[in-house]
């Protein structure tokens, strides 16, 4: 009926947050790690945080663009002399976070139940 991971989830006395974030904002476990990483140390570099999941830099640096392009983590640039930046990464609060997981749910919510309405109607067609 379900897929076994949804299924499993909500047959549980309680979700985790991780498979909350998992389910609501379709991110993968090793983005939840980089976000909880930031959280817990309050903002890292790319080599810090490379360091701390072991893993490459270009690697580390396409999750960082990953979770600031889903609004998980900011990039701040610090000035570090003769004109140059480093950037450190912060998590965003889990308020905003929390905030941003129950309109999306609602929003997947009212999109189901106004689907359901042709349901038994869209079985019947063809494919085209």
């Amino acid at each position: 009926m379900f897929p076994t991971n949804i299924q499993s989830d909500l047959l549980a006395p309680k979700i985790e947050p991780k498979s909350l974030m998992k389910c609501a904002l379709g991110v993968r476990a090793v983005e939840i790690q980089a976000y909880m990483t930031l959280l817990l140390e309050e903002g890292a570099t790319v080599k810090e945080l490379a360091e701390e999941l072991g893993k490459s830099r270009p690697s580390t640096q396409r999750l960082l663009q990953d979770l600031v392009s889903k609004s998980l983590a900011i990039r701040e640039e610090n000035p570090i002399g003769r004109g140059g930046y480093e950037y450190t990464y912060k998590a965003v609060p889990p308020e905003k976070v929390k905030e941003f997981m129950e309109h999306t749910i609602d929003a997947w919510y009212h999109k189901v139940k106004s689907s359901l309405q042709d349901f038994p109607a869209q079985l019947h067609r063809r494919p085209k």
